[in-house]
Formats: structure tokens, sequence, C-alpha cells
């Protein structure tokens, strides 16, 4: 799985930041569908953006609260097994075959 770059994505906004600052002083050189088609896909990438950040650190959550409770299940399971098979020395079971 590919992550989203922070890095790209701060490049990216500087960029549409840069497009903002001159389409201000010069707003008679681009058409206004050009304009706003610029716009809209940047307010897209941003929404994107920030949905991928609330999940990532979801996953993050996610991923810390995995491995917290595998360690305390395994180490439930190893105790578990070290009395059977303790038992299992001193009271070997009857096999039916």
């Amino acid at each position: 799985m590919n992550g989203i770059s922070s890095r790209e994505h701060r490049i990216i906004t500087a960029a549409f930041n840069k497009f903002e600052a001159m389409s201000a002083v010069f707003s008679y050189v681009l058409e206004e569908s050009q304009e706003s088609e610029i716009r809209e896909g940047m307010e897209s990438l941003d929404k994107l953006y920030e949905k991928y950040n609330k999940l990532y650190g979801e996953l993050e959550r996610c991923i810390k609260e995995y491995e917290g409770k595998k360690k305390r299940v395994r180490t439930a399971i190893n105790k578990g097994n070290r009395k059977l098979i303790s038992e299992g020395q001193k009271n070997p079971p009857l096999l039916n075959f």
C-alpha cells in the first residue's frame, strides 16, 4: 500500500496558493471554467488528504491496540500451555485407541 506524501501535498498546495495570487492579479487570462476546474480540483484534493490523514490516524491506533492485545493474548496462551504441559508430564493422559 502506498501512502499519500505530505511533502507532495504541501508542494501542490503551495503551487495552488501561487495560482490564487497570480489569478487575482491576472484575472483576465484564464477562462472562468478553467479557474473553476482548478479550484474545485484543489478543494477535492484537500478533502481527500484530510480523509486520508484521519483514516491513517485511526489505522495507527488500531495497530497499536492490536499489538497490545496480541502481546497479552500470547502471554496468556504461553502461560496456559506451560501449565498444560506441566500437568501432562505429571499425569500423562490415558490414550484410548
